[in-house]
């Protein structure tokens, strides 16, 4: 647990938070019970120095970056502070104010920094409900272990091993290497048994080693399939309850709000491209700019049509990122306009330019959507739907059952191809695979 996080600039605090219950949440010049903790840690700190004390039932954890002391206190048995929780606390911090700024800053009204407040709450609450690999799951990456892999992956490895931890974003930056490199690398190494990982928010942390026991482990969470390019993570287990992603809304829409006439006659070409990610549990990306109150409105009625397309499953959306999020992380993402780079090879609706951009072509969905445009109402279409989606996931399950058992198949796809259209063997086969073949 994390009980209380202070920065403080030459004895004078600029933030202070007390997640204790019961605490008073108000900032104020005296630190009660923890004064002589904070006057002795702040007369020892050294300019650069990460360093982490125990004392009594707190842990202490605690960097120096100049004149600005950034100290977090914890349960004795909390892992993860000195690696993770501190760096992104400064980050995060400096990203709001910047560091001259804050070096330059005089006074005693702190007053300018309590819009911090709640940016640290979030930061404290994708920490407490991280996902971590499960400890001693994993091979510990070494120097000879490094040397054993491919050469190929050996600068990734290397730099990894060299960092003891590192994000994705970092990975790509230190090495040089694209994204879709830095996926497929980091992917084979995983995959070779090595490296932990640590899930944060919408950011992945890959490790050399485990940081220990922390709190009591739940089951593990349902992982998307995944799409390039994305940061590769190991299947993991969660240290709380709850492993939802800030900013991602899991819920299920509202299919009678939807307008699919209106979506139809916005994009008369390739739509079925939209339709087949959807329905495959793909990451579909949306860019709708500018952010008003009727693209909002807009953006509301596509999402609820496309609820159409898996009329039983709740979709993750985040209504709008301007940081890259993993692709597991969302079925639906709304993005800024220069995120689109990161996304090289995930269907694209650009809501602005009426264009779709990547995604495959199905010829079944194709032919769904010429029935749908002899239609007048959207009820229509939601009830043709409804009866397709429901045929395409009861002959994808028979068809992954056939498939994970290794029967023969012979019959089962030639009464498929009397019975229906032979091109719903296609979208059956995708989605046996992606949503079924667990």
């Amino acid at each position: 647990m994390i009980k209380r996080v202070l920065i403080i600039k030459n004895n004078l605090p600029l933030v202070y938070r007390n997640y204790e219950p019961g605490a008073d949440q108000s900032l104020g010049t005296s630190f009660g019970d923890y004064q002589s903790l904070v006057e002795s840690i702040a007369s020892k700190a050294i300019h650069g120095q990460q360093r982490e004390e125990i004392s009594g039932n707190n842990k202490l954890v605690y960097e120096l970056d100049e004149s600005i002391l950034f100290l977090v206190s914890t349960d004795t048995n909390e892992v993860g502070v000195i690696e993770i929780l501190i760096p992104e606390l400064k980050n995060l911090f400096f990203a709001v104010f910047p560091k001259d700024y804050v070096l330059g800053w005089t006074g005693d009204d702190t007053s300018v920094f309590k819009g911090f407040d709640s940016k640290l709450d979030q930061l404290r609450s994708a920490f407490e409900n991280r996902i971590m690999t499960k400890p001693g799951s994993r091979r510990i990456i070494d120097t000879l272990s490094v040397m054993e892999l491919p050469q190929r992956l050996q600068k990734t490895a290397l730099k990894i091993l060299d960092a003891k931890i590192a994000s994705f974003e970092e990975i790509i930056e230190t090495t040089n290497v694209s994204p879709q490199e830095a996926v497929a690398n980091i992917q084979e190494i995983l995959n070779a048994g090595f490296l932990y990982t640590t899930k944060i928010g919408n950011k992945v942390f890959y490790s050399v080693k485990s940081f220990g026991e922390a709190a009591p482990l739940v089951a593990p969470p349902s992982i998307a399939p995944s799409v390039t390019p994305t940061a590769p993570i190991e299947p993991v287990q969660a240290t709380t309850a709850s492993d939802a992603t800030i900013g991602v809304e899991v819920t299920k829409r509202d299919v009678n709000k939807g307008n699919m006439p209106f979506l139809m006659k916005q994009f008369k070409k390739e739509l079925d491209k939209v339709f087949n990610t959807i329905i495959n549990g793909e990451l579909l990306l949306i860019v709708l700019d500018p952010e008003t109150d009727k693209n909002q409105v807009l953006l509301n009625m596509i999402l609820d049509t496309f609820q159409c397309f898996v009329p039983e499953r709740e979709l993750r959306i985040v209504n709008f990122a301007n940081d890259f999020i993993h692709p597991r992380d969302a079925d639906i993402i709304r993005i800024d306009r220069n995120l689109i780079q990161f996304y090289s090879n995930e269907t694209l609706l650009d809501m602005d330019s009426k264009k779709i951009i990547n995604g495959d072509n199905s010829i079944y969905l194709a032919d769904i959507i010429k029935e749908m445009l002899k239609l007048k109402h959207h009820s229509e279409c939601v009830s043709l739907l409804i009866n397709r989606v429901a045929l395409i996931e009861k002959l994808a399950q028979d068809w992954a059952k056939i498939k994970k058992l290794n029967l023969p198949s012979e019959d089962f796809i030639t009464n498929v191809r009397t019975k229906h259209n032979p091109a719903i063997i296609e979208v059956m086969d995708n989605v046996a695979v992606n949503l079924f073949m667990d």
